[in-house]
């Protein structure tokens, strides 16, 4: 991603903060919402970032562990540069989509295979929404009674995320597992796409193509090393799990302990996961419109906007700073010469498939 456009996604991001602030904060009291607040304590909101620190540390062992099974070696340090810049690029980019291209130039640029690179960060996108899918769907069965109750325009929103979630890792495992199948179907949407005058077949059976061999070389991996697929889904677990207990720290900040650890993990699993399929840069106005409706059986009017925000301060906005700084650091600490830059954001974008080969790239 240039650098122009990061600024502009960053702009866009901006504004739409504005704009969800002016609507939640346009029947509140500022001065009110300001004094409870600047009470909150700071110990808990420190946690909440080093939780966030844990949230990207598992990303980071997600990468060590998969460069570890073909005899690669990532420094922790570096690690952690390419997990934050995968969440924030991801945060200012709709629908994520800018993450994973500006991790994969990063580790390219640092000398790593392309394919090798390719399928870790395929490998992690993957775990990450199976993941999240099951964790928000296993909450949601836990709390359905209680979800039942909330406003249609919520559970359409649910159960949105849900399906949207739902095709992208089946797709997502039937190309790791089924190729053949997913081949045939891909084709046959092709074909019919194809008939419209303003339709790129060539092009894009050229992009299917190059997604379905990565998906399946990396199937193949997984399959003969399937401890490091176990592996992965536990961390990627874990790292779910400390995303939940950063915004739940809004609450032990604020003296809300009486919520409850477990029922505030169950229901932000559940908002996390009706809002990810939202384009917009980081889920700004869903996920703190989500948030303020979800929470309301369990909040006070009084608590609710203090907590959402202090919330969404550690959990995104905070952390988008801090994460802001490691990219940085990342982007400076290491610099190419111009061709060499090119070269980089040529093989980062483009298609990796066929340089990767189970049988000799990745052993």
């Amino acid at each position: 991603m240039k650098w122009k456009n990061s600024l502009l996604c960053m702009a866009a991001m901006v504004v739409l903060a504005g704009v969800t602030c002016y609507i939640l904060l346009k029947d509140h009291s500022m001065g009110t919402l300001w004094a409870v607040l600047k009470n909150a304590d700071l110990r808990f909101v420190l946690l909440g970032l080093f939780l966030m620190v844990l949230f990207v540390g598992c990303e980071a062992a997600v990468i060590r562990l998969l460069a570890g099974t073909w005899g690669g070696s990532v420094p922790w340090k570096r690690a952690m540069q390419y997990s934050f810049a995968g969440f924030y690029f991801s945060s200012i980019t709709p629908s994520s989509t800018g993450g994973q291209p500006m991790q994969l130039y990063y580790m390219v640029r640092d000398g790593m295979s392309a394919a090798r690179s390719s399928f870790a960060l395929l490998t992690i996108t993957a775990m990450y929404q199976l993941m999240a899918l099951a964790y928000g769907v296993g909450m949601g069965l836990l709390k359905f009674s209680y979800l039942m109750g909330l406003p249609l325009a919520l559970k359409l929103l649910i159960c949105f995320g849900i399906v949207a979630n739902g095709i992208s890792v089946a797709f997502i495992l039937l190309i790791l597992f089924c190729r053949p199948l997913v081949e045939r179907m891909v084709y046959r949407v092709l074909r019919l796409l194809n008939h419209f005058p303003s339709f790129d077949g060539e092009k894009a059976a050229q992009k299917a193509g190059s997604m379905i061999e990565e998906y399946s070389q990396g199937g193949a991996y997984l399959r003969k090393y399937p401890m490091a697929a176990v592996k992965t889904a536990v961390l990627t677990f874990c790292q779910l799990t400390f995303l939940y207990m950063a915004s739940y720290c809004a609450c032990l900040a604020l003296g809300l302990g009486s919520v409850g650890l477990v029922n505030f993990i169950m229901l932000q699993s559940i908002v996390s996961l009706a809002v990810s399929a939202v384009p917009l840069p980081g889920a700004v106005g869903a996920s703190e419109s989500g948030f303020l409706v979800m929470f309301s059986g369990f909040l006070s009017s009084s608590q609710l906007l203090p907590v959402m925000v202090l919330s969404r301060g550690i959990s995104f906005y905070g952390f988008l700073v801090v994460s802001g700084l490691a990219v940085a650091s990342l982007h400076i600490g290491k610099k190419g010469t111009p061709k060499k830059e090119k070269e980089v954001c040529s093989r980062a974008h483009g298609p990796v498939y066929k340089q990767f080969s189970v049988s000799e790239d990745l052993h």
